[in-house]
């Protein structure tokens, strides 16, 4: 952390913006003003959105399915589960033979067409994965296709039954002690259908039965997204900016030259504008959109970096930024002693979702500003 914040802010030295560099304002000082200054380049990145997570971080969800969107174009999830016992199971569970089990899970996300129903098929995952490392661009290895099965895109608990080949295979890892360390979970792999679903950790259970009329639960315990969405199209004049995709969004801005002349920086405030799109889908597409964004600073090497802020989208249907952490890494920049090279947008991992913005890239209608309140040293 200290080395982040001498390589980003170095310049600084309390949290109060309007000192730094108050040194230098003297007789040499010109007459502070307010810039607009507008990005030099706003880019896809390689930043891939983080979409694993257990029940106490990260993602909230698995998403799993597959829609046609008519801005974007093809959109396909991959859902990841895994499960732990909810308590110690009792001698009737653990000394008999597993003759039942099913997934129930709770849908609570759609994106697309929610009359549609999303066919998927199951299958195990064979080794062991970590939520925290699992991100839209990631490839897990599949084992044994299980079964086959359909969901309609709807709110609410829906349940899978295992098929018989499968219980007789996991009955005894199913009643193990060290189930957790045998057992890694699902692979949802969708293969048709007009939405994509997501299913929450609350009330979403595996669930198992060796005694009539006495069932076991293991809770769901850590999920994952492998998303697969078109990049932006080439020399369209437009980013997207996609809650778990694969790419990110770069922005850069000229801070330093004749734009914005070496000077004390006093204020900044970024502002980003998203477009509405809406006319562009049909009526009954459900298209649920992240209600906050986080910016990040970036240094040259991509190792370091510090995060400015997450804000939530206001009633004008803008996310604003206005804090001493953007102001300092803007001061540090103009006067030269930073290695800041950018800026990456992104959404906070909780969101869990595929909802996007799309940005205009040419200078004539970037949505992307920052105000600048600043006295140029002369």
């Amino acid at each position: 952390m200290v080395a982040l914040m001498v390589s980003l802010l170095i310049m600084t030295g309390c949290d109060d913006p309007t000192n730094v560099g108050q040194g230098l304002l003297d007789s040499q000082a010109g007459e502070t003003r307010v810039i607009t200054l507008q990005p030099n380049s706003v880019t896809a990145g390689d930043r891939s959105d983080p979409t694993g997570g257990n029940a106490a971080s990260g993602a909230v969800m698995s998403l799993m399915g597959v829609v046609d969107d008519p801005v974007r174009g093809r959109m396909s999830s991959q859902g990841l589960i895994d499960f732990v016992p909810s308590n110690q199971f009792g001698a009737d569970f653990l000394n008999a033979s597993v003759d039942w089990a099913e997934l129930s899970l709770n849908l609570d996300y759609r994106y697309g067409d929610t009359t549609s129903v999303v066919q998927f098929d199951l299958y195990e995952v064979p080794a062991d994965w970590q939520s925290v490392a699992i991100n839209a661009g990631s490839v897990i290895a599949l084992g044994s296709k299980i079964d086959s099965y359909e969901v309609a895109a709807k709110e609410g608990l829906t349940s899978f039954v295992l098929p018989e080949a499968w219980i007789q295979e996991y009955d005894t890892i199913l009643r193990d002690g060290s189930f957790s360390d045998l057992f890694h979970g699902f692979a949802m792999v969708p293969t048709d259908g007009q939405a994509i679903v997501g299913f929450r950790f609350s009330e979403s259970t595996l669930r198992a039965s060796a005694t009539p009329g006495d069932t076991v639960a293991f809770a769901l315990s850590k999920v994952g997204s492998l998303t697969s969405m078109p990049d932006s199209p080439p020399s369209s004049g437009r980013v997207f900016l996609g809650d778990g995709s694969a790419r990110g969004v770069d922005v850069r801005f000229p801070l330093q030259g004749e734009e914005l002349a070496e000077s004390l920086i006093h204020r900044v405030i970024l502002s980003l504008e998203i477009d509405n799109i809406s006319s562009s889908y049909p009526a009954g597409f459900l298209r649920p959109l992240p209600a906050v964004i986080g910016l990040e600073a970036v240094s040259e090497d991509g190792e370091s970096r510090l995060e400015i802020a997450e804000v939530a989208v206001n009633t004008e249907g803008r996310f604003v930024m206005d804090n001493t952490t953007l102001t300092n890494v803007f001061q540090s920049a103009n006067l030269g002693k930073s290695v800041l090279d950018r800026f990456e947008l992104y959404f906070p991992t909780d969101q869990s979702g595929v909802g996007f913005f799309v940005l205009p890239t040419t200078a004539n209608e970037l949505a992307i500003e920052a105000l600048v309140t600043a006295t140029p040293i002369n």
